[in-house]
């Protein structure tokens, strides 16, 4: 019964991790449904992965902007504390994939080096490849949880290399060796073998019944698919149809495979750029001739679906496929109507990385995850963003204390390029430093880190300014001077619907010139609002408007803050004028319900109003105070709410900027405004003009960047 009730557990288990690792995040009840699981053994499985560091549990807040309610508790799954790596010894360069542990590609690319060879036969030179591209994406070995390699020859399952290009490694268990070197799980596989279940997994054999991946060339070998999965045969050989002896006189390039692949590749490539061409013509039809008798043969003996063309020469598929298909037509004549279709693979070049990192996550669920049995994810790389090592995108670190930041990097669509590092130590000692740091952490925590960052030369994005005081932002933005490093802060609630929609109608002239706005800030009595949301709320009061505080007034019930006894004023109000002339105001009370805001902006000739992410437009001249249609006039119902603009990429990581950004400026301008707020409270509602920042930090920060800040 126990081991009955291990399994159980273990199973449930795998089912979770695979459940909300296709999801990313996901609450309770979505993985519940995803797995097939009941909520109590899901909540006890969550409980463990947080345990083992592999799920966090996601902030359970409301965001401004939101509609009010209280969310239900997500979970992340923590895709990047890990790497999966696919390397392939087969073409004439080694090339590597890196995935991190949802199956992402992280990197995809050439590694420079050339492959294994009788001249080069030490496999330590494939070690320094995988830990040269695990640096260059900015992870370690320690990082590093499975690796799967083809390679060319046939490979027993256990590893062992019975015919291989480098003649020395033949009789070696190729697995044995690279686990040793490596330090974790290797799986090793013949190329095409791993390549076809690629391509039955995730490209063109996908759903076929019965399939072919061929290598094009003039000897052709090839792997069969049922579906889905590889038919080895008994000696692991099924499909090596070049071996025939029939085949021998067939006529083709001389010397070392990846020499003769260049021969013909050449021609094949003017043929492509000139149709014309005599020489590329020829070397088409002679590979097309070469490769008849033998995908003839297979055609026959297993009646595929699909016969996809793969290898080195598959980027010429398109040049080959279509004759190909008609002279096995004719080459099989009296076999009755042949419907098969003859296409080039749709993984290219990296089909045998991608098969290896597969083999990787279905060999070794248990070192990956630390649970048998799990799923493997689907591994489907971006090959429409180029194949560049290092990597796709820049180096991107995240220090995460679960605020709106980090939710907005981790929802990026480069959020697998992230890492997320539980200190700025550990971001300090890896070995390459990442391009970008985004730092989302409590305040003195914030500042302190973002010191060691700038320090660096490193760009850091803030989640939000220091606002105990503007000296302690001030000293940042020194910093970030001195050592030239970009420097951005984040202002999250600019994000929200409601916001973005009063800032395009604004933009759009809907209202006229601003004369007034104001927001009213309601949260529940246990509801603490820390100076950081307040600079914040100040921000979009400024963003807004198009002005910043000269100076205010703010008022306060008791206890006044100098004679706090703990308990924090019930209303605030504030009084702003700001230095393009509009007048401005903020509330804030407590014990009205879900945390919401409300703004009102009034201008010449319209108001707006928004309640949660709903806002209203008022046409005061044209309509006589009625409410009128959005700016397309598609609405049609004139009393419904504008809708928002489309949504865009929460935050763009992959601005590492050249130099310093508007947004430090602006968010400098609400730390002091905030400052402000706070003296004038204690001062009992004294006027208190704001404290301008120091003149060569407005001019370093406002100079070279005058675009509006994206985040």
């Amino acid at each position: 019964m126990a081991n009955s009730d291990g399994k159980r557990t273990i199973g449930s288990r795998a089912l979770c991790i695979a459940a909300i690792r296709d999801l990313g995040r996901a609450t309770i009840a979505e993985i519940a449904a995803r797995a097939r699981l009941s909520r109590p053994t899901v909540e006890a499985a969550l409980a463990d992965l947080t345990s083992d560091g592999l799920v966090e549990a996601e902030a359970d807040q409301v965001q401004h902007g939101e509609t009010g309610g209280r969310p239900a508790r997500q979970s992340r799954f923590r895709a990047e504390t890990g790497v999966v790596v696919g390397v392939d010894l087969s073409a004439s360069e080694m090339q590597v994939l890196l995935t991190d542990l949802a199956g992402r590609t992280l990197a995809m690319g050439s590694s420079g080096q050339p492959t294994c060879s009788d001249a080069r036969p030490d496999p330590s030179r494939v070690v320094s490849v995988v830990d040269d591209a695990l640096g260059r994406a900015g992870f370690t070995r320690a990082d590093l949880r499975a690796v799967g390699i083809g390679t060319a020859g046939l490979v027993t399952p256990s590893g062992e290399a019975l015919t291989s290009p480098v003649r020395s490694w033949n009789g070696t268990n190729l697995q044995d060796r690279f686990t040793a070197l490596l330090g974790v799980p290797v799986i090793v596989d013949n190329d095409l073998s791993l390549a076809a279940a690629a391509e039955s997994c995730f490209g063109a054999l996908e759903g076929a019944g019965t399939g072919v991946y061929a290598l094009t060339w003039h000897h052709v070998s090839a792997r069969i698919t049922v579906d889905g999965a590889v038919l080895r045969g008994r000696h692991n050989s099924a499909g090596e149809v070049g071996l025939l002896r029939s085949f021998s006189d067939i006529e083709f390039p001389v010397g070392p495979l990846n020499e003769a692949v260049s021969q013909i590749a050449r021609p094949l490539e003017r043929l492509r750029a000139d149709p014309t061409d005599a020489e590329g013509r020829r070397t088409q039809q002679a590979l097309v001739s070469a490769m008849t008798p033998a995908i003839g043969a297979l055609v026959l003996a297993v009646d595929p679906d699909v016969v996809v063309l793969g290898g080195e020469l598959a980027r010429f598929g398109d040049l080959i496929a279509s004759d190909l298909a008609t002279a096995v037509g004719e080459f099989t004549d009296g076999a009755g109507e042949l419907d098969v279709v003859i296409t080039p693979t749709s993984l290219g070049r990296h089909g045998v990385c991608v098969g290896a990192v597969h083999r990787a996550f279905e060999s070794f669920s248990g070192a990956i995850y630390g649970t048998e049995e799990v799923a493997p994810p689907r591994v489907d790389p971006d090959l429409a963003s180029g194949a560049g090592l290092p990597v796709s995108h820049p180096r991107i670190a995240l220090l995460d204390g679960g605020g709106a930041l980090g939710e907005a990097v981790r929802a990026s669509p480069l959020a697998s390029g992230v890492r997320n590092h539980a200190g700025v130590s550990e971001v300090m000692a890896l070995g390459i430093a990442p391009e970008h740091v985004f730092i989302d952490l409590p305040g003195p925590e914030r500042v302190e880190a973002a010191k060691a960052v700038l320090e660096r030369g490193i760009a850091v994005t803030l989640a939000a300014p220091p606002a105990d005081s503007p000296a302690a932002l001030d000293e940042l933005l020194e910093v970030a001077r001195r050592t030239g490093a970009p420097m951005r802060v984040d202002h999250a609630p600019r994000r929200s619907p409601a916001v973005r929609t009063l800032k395009r109608c604004i933009a759009d002239g809907l209202v006229g010139d601003v004369n007034a706005i104001w927001c009213r800030h309601l949260t529940g009595t246990d509801v603490h609002v820390t100076d950081d949301q307040l600079a914040l709320d100040v921000d979009v009061i400024h963003w807004l408007s198009g002005g910043t505080t000269e100076h205010l007034s703010a008022v306060a019930s008791l206890p006044r803050p100098d004679r706090a006894t703990g308990d924090e004023p019930r209303l605030s109000m504030i009084a702003f004028v700001l230095d393009n002339g509009v007048p401005a105001g903020y509330m804030r009370g407590w014990g009205a319900g879900p945390d919401r805001r409300y703004y009102t902006v009034v201008g010449t000739t319209g108001r707006l109003e928004s309640d949660g992410d709903q806002v209203w437009l008022t046409a005061t001249a044209a309509e006589a105070g009625e409410r009128t249609t959005d700016p397309t006039g598609a609405r049609a119902d004139p009393s419904a709410p504008l809708p928002p603009p489309p949504p865009e990429d929460p935050l763009d990581v992959r601005a590492v900027t050249a130099g310093p950004t508007r947004s430090v400026r602006e968010a400098r301008e609400a730390v002091a405004t905030v400052h402000a707020i706070r003296l004038s409270l204690l001062r009992e509602g004294e006027r208190c003009r704001v404290e301008p920042p120091p003149a060569d930090l407005v001019t370093y920060f406002t100079s070279t960047n005058q675009e509006e800040p994206r985040c």
